[in-house]
């Protein structure tokens, strides 16, 4: 016997493609930044912060005035510097790292004051909520050469004496929040100033979390180039590698790491229907795709 519930179910989730509805389509740029084990800002002798640009393609789709569903497509790039650490402690351990990240996200937005496509002059504030899976690979300088860090398992992931030392994936998933401001142009753009902090389910974005390795084992049983940069106070000190007791603590691993990013986008308004995808243009036409 079919279920009635699951029938009901089914009809609202394909509702939209029988009927015409509206969404919207755009890009957007702007800067990200990191918050983790390793700085990402300093307040001392003025502001100074760790940002990176944020490129991207968005997709929205009307549910009512009030609800969209959305999608978002973007590169950015995070980077943190114990330069930037207040602590001496911290400062000496003298880690830094840069890395892209690709990511793909989905999510709910709630526009307060309600949102039409085909109104211009509308304005809204608005939160999101959503969940996205993202690459990173943390990377970093040294001998005037880049480095991918988590191949190089500076931690000892790759070592059979630590088995509970695990590679991690440079693929993971994020649960986001947000929110901004959003209005439509007499000329039928939608214009977006947003700001979304993603939080994510690892602690090594920085490729940072857990313990030391000895620079003499580390050297022994990995290679010269996963000793050096496992443990870099010797550059800071300006002395020879500083030898620290394995399993004397690098990071905080309670914590995980999270990202965020600030963007303007602009879009355009799109009529989705069941028998074509039309795109409203700035002088109210439009203009159908062909049938396939």
């Amino acid at each position: 016997m079919h279920n009635p519930i699951a029938i009901v179910l089914l009809s609202f989730l394909f509702l939209p493609v029988v009927v015409q509805s509206q969404g919207e389509l755009g890009v957007f740029v702007g800067l990200a930044n990191y918050q983790g084990d390793l700085a990402s800002y300093n307040f001392e002798n003025g502001l100074k912060v760790k940002v990176g640009p944020v490129i991207g393609i968005h997709a929205g789709y009307e549910l009512n005035r009030h609800f969209q569903v959305r999608g978002d497509l973007l590169y950015a790039r995070i980077s943190g510097d114990d330069a930037l650490q207040v602590k001496e402690t911290n400062k000496s351990r003298n880690l830094n790292f840069f890395a892209p990240v690709i990511q793909l996200a989905a999510g709910v937005q709630w526009n307060i004051l309600g949102f039409s496509n085909e109104s211009p002059g509308s304005f809204t504030p608005y939160g999101m909520a959503g969940a996205s899976i993202f690459y990173f690979n943390p990377r970093t300088k040294y001998g005037g050469e880049k480095y991918s860090l988590q191949p190089l398992g500076t931690e000892g992931q790759f070592l059979d004496d630590y088995p509970d030392q695990k590679p991690y994936s440079r693929f993971q998933p994020s649960l986001q929040l947000g929110g901004g401001l959003k209005y439509m142009t007499d000329s039928r753009l939608i214009l977006a100033l947003e700001g979304i902090l993603s939080f994510t389910f690892t602690d090594y974005l920085d490729d940072v979390s857990t313990i030391y390795i000895s620079y003499p084992e580390l050297l022994e049983k990995a290679g010269p180039i996963t000793a050096a940069l496992a443990n870099r106070q010797g550059e800071y000190l300006g002395t020879g590698p500083v030898v620290v007791q394995t399993g004397s603590a690098r990071a905080n691993s309670d914590s995980k790491d999270l990202f965020g990013i600030i963007t303007f986008s602009v879009s355009i308004p799109i009529e989705i229907g069941n028998e074509n995808f039309k795109i409203r243009r700035h002088n109210n036409k439009t203009i159908p795709n062909p049938k396939f």
